[in-house]
């Protein structure tokens, strides 16, 4: 009964780990694939391109203005794969069950927000980005319009506001309808915070008439790449993994240790 019962643990912190992994790689993962094929000029390679039935290939910028612009480059693949692989991870996730009397936010459950949250995913997908720019290294036919690139930025805003709340209220979830408040509960925080900040920062970016130059051109780009860091650690760190579990114990024994030589002065 209780190896049973550790399978099941270690195949749901498995589950975990892999959500954050997936999440922290994406965006360096479709970077190198763009850049190691326009590098080595695959597209124009006749070799690995029919060229008769092909049209020209123009590389662009290896590094695009956001994660969302590789969806048509040749890591467009690897793009939405990870995202429906994110998607069915966060739809088979159901959290622990809650209880009313104990447990302030009984109403939100995990798995309410996992599943929102892998729609969302989903809708990242099904509803691309549009571009403002004409995509010169685009591998597919067509560019999704202004109102279809509304819905996608909708979709991925939704996404990473159900992870903020999931790292605020959820990980640090605790019986007698507290919050964790330790080093752990206090990671938790600055991931689902640090995700809202970036938002903010994205939406006066927006508003800015001159945000395009912000970070040379890269401004959204970096800032999803934050946001994922974000949302990587607190489900890595949820998932009991090895470097995040070796870092709060570091952070703990620090502190322990401090502490002691207050109490002996």
């Amino acid at each position: 009964m209780n190896l049973k019962k550790n399978d099941y643990l270690i195949s749901y912190h498995s589950l975990r780990q892999l959500i954050g992994i997936l999440g922290i790689l994406l965006p360096f993962l479709c970077w190198a694939i763009n850049t190691f094929v326009n590098h080595l000029g695959l597209l124009d390679n006749p070799w690995f391109v029919d060229k008769r039935q092909t049209a020209e290939y123009i590389a662009g910028p290896d590094l695009k203005p956001s994660i969302s612009h590789f969806y048509y480059t040749v890591a467009g693949p690897l793009f939405t794969g990870i995202l429906i692989t994110v998607s069915v991870f966060l739809f088979c996730y159901t959290g622990y069950p809650r209880n009313e009397k104990e447990d302030r936010y009984a109403w939100l459950t995990d798995k309410r927000i996992t599943a929102f949250a892998a729609c969302c995913a989903l809708g990242i997908v099904i509803f691309p980005t549009d571009s403002a720019q004409r995509i010169t290294d685009n591998i597919y036919i067509f560019v999704s319009s202004e109102k279809i690139g509304r819905l996608h930025l909708g979709f991925a805003v939704l996404f990473f506001l159900s992870m903020a709340v999931m790292s605020i209220i959820n990980f640090r979830r605790h019986p007698k309808k507290k919050l964790i408040n330790n080093a752990k509960g206090r990671l938790y925080l600055v991931c689902g915070w640090g995700i809202i900040g970036c938002i903010l920062l994205l939406a006066l970016y927006n508003f800015s008439p001159s945000g395009s130059n912000w970070l040379w051109g890269k401004f959204v780009y970096i800032m999803e790449v934050l946001m994922l860091l974000f949302f990587g650690i607190a489900w890595l760190t949820k998932g009991k993994s090895i470097p995040t579990e070796y870092i709060l114990k570091k952070v703990h024994s620090w502190k322990k240790y401090h502490l002691k030589e207050e109490l002996a002065t």
